[in-house]
């Protein structure tokens, strides 16, 4: 990690549709579920295209960005991040982590 790293989160929904590249507990097949991507990236910019990318590592397609922000160290209390630590450090050894909620 450099002095130049931080820790992006996107917001968005997607389609899972299975074949990920990462190995993880996913969501349901073929079904619309809201995400939150942590991105571990160069610079405090959004990276929008970097970040779909990724999103299609865990398996989702049809993938419409909301939101971005950068993990400020003050938000980590608050929630939802509070109850996201594991993510977040996961995102920070291995480069991204993907939080995935079924959509009503």
């Amino acid at each position: 990690m450099s002095d130049n790293s931080f820790l992006g989160i996107y917001t968005f929904e997607g389609v899972f549709e299975g074949k990920p590249v990462y190995e993880y507990a996913h969501p349901q097949e073929h079904a619309l579920h809201k995400c939150m991507l942590f991105l571990l990236q160069e610079g405090a910019e959004a990276l929008w295209d970097s970040a779909i990318i990724e999103c299609s590592k865990f398996g989702f397609e049809e993938v419409a960005m909301d939101a971005f922000s950068i993990l400020q160290t003050e938000m980590l209390e608050q929630a939802p991040f509070k109850d996201l630590h594991a993510h977040i450090e996961e995102s920070l050894s291995l480069g991204s982590s993907l939080v995935y909620y079924a959509k009503p």
